[in-house]
């Protein structure tokens, strides 16, 4: 008896004093939002690219509904904002934006709440503390493609058709013929960046001239595909080098007969690494450019974030491809500022 009265004096002030203590607080369940662009899932193009790391996040870091939700918008100016608010205001504190549709929206919004984290997915254009572009190099593609066409190309004539949409269309372009020449230092490799609302007409001045490669960004509509499959033929080709997810069309049946290659953009690297962040609470990135400032990170070959997907009689050239991608990763290749 004696023992236990002593056992219990010596207990009883620990547990007083563990009384006293403040309750423990409840885990703040982490919240991540994504606001997929029109369409959302099954979109074959960004949103399913986007949702391949969201997938392969919440496996990986055993996330739930709970802790990452989805939306989709109706593309309106007016949806993309009104459904950033809905997100911000029900206390997620990472919003991941897909696309460069919502590049005023996220702006905005982002300005109402400073303390939130916003992430958007393939548009470097939001100069703010809290917004982190995720975005892509894209004269590291040119240049690739460049590589590609002058390889592939019979005739020693490859051409460049720029989307006027695109401010670094001038710079890919010059990418693109440095690439080219890398290969071929006399090949004629031409840029055309036409103001009109297809690129047929520049398709077709670029083929009746000799081209018979050419690479493009041009994502207004499918009919870049539809431009070079009218002008090609048997005796006179022109292959096509384009970009994905962004020409989601490329992926259709019918390209098979011209498309050799795609500059290709791992959104889901994006995705995956912007919800990775979120929960390990760190931040992605630095500053990718000043003046003005655009923070987050830019990917590139030397993390795999994009490359150059090689496919019919482009899967020739795979070698050529392979040596360029390591000199740029080794950084032996000074891609020429614009």
């Amino acid at each position: 008896m004696a023992s236990r009265k002593r056992l219990l004096s010596l207990l009883l002030p620990l547990v007083l004093s563990t009384a006293l203590l403040p309750a423990a607080k409840a885990d703040t369940p982490i919240k991540i939002a994504i606001a997929y662009d029109v369409g959302g899932r099954g979109d074959k193009a960004a949103n399913d690219a986007v949702a391949i790391g969201v997938d392969l996040a919440k496996k990986n870091l055993k996330l739930t509904s709970l802790n990452v939700r989805e939306m989709v918008t109706d593309g309106t100016e007016k949806d993309r904002a009104r459904r950033l608010r809905f997100l911000a205001n029900a206390g997620y504190t990472t919003i991941i934006a897909v696309g460069s549709g919502y590049e005023n929206s996220v702006r905005n919004v982002s300005r109402e709440f400073p303390t939130l984290n916003f992430e958007i997915i393939d548009d470097g254009n939001i100069s703010l503390l809290n917004v982190q572009s995720l975005i892509f190099d894209s004269q590291q593609g040119a240049y690739l493609a460049g590589v590609l066409a002058a390889s592939a190309s019979k005739t020693n004539k490859v051409g460049f058709v720029g989307d006027v949409s695109f401010p670094s269309s001038p710079a890919q372009g010059a990418a693109f013929v440095q690439g080219a020449k890398s290969v071929k230092p006399k090949i004629v490799a031409t840029i055309t960046i036409p103001l009109e609302k297809s690129p047929a007409a520049a398709i077709s001045t670029m083929h009746a001239s000799g081209a018979d490669v050419l690479y493009s960004n041009w994502e207004q509509n499918s009919s870049l595909l539809d431009s070079v499959l009218a002008v090609s033929t048997a005796k006179k080709p022109l292959k096509l080098i384009g970009v994905l997810p962004d020409q989601y069309w490329l992926q259709s049946s019918k390209s098979k007969s011209v498309l050799i290659g795609a500059f290709t953009k791992h959104l889901e690297s994006a995705s995956y690494d912007a919800i990775w962040c979120a929960i390990k609470d760190q931040p992605i990135g630095d500053v990718i450019s000043e003046n003005p400032n655009i923070y987050g990170k830019m990917y590139s070959v030397v993390d795999a974030g994009v490359g150059m997907a090689l496919v019919g009689d482009g899967k020739n050239y795979s070698s050529a491809i392979k040596a360029a991608s390591s000199l740029l990763k080794a950084g032996k290749i000074s891609i020429a500022a614009f």
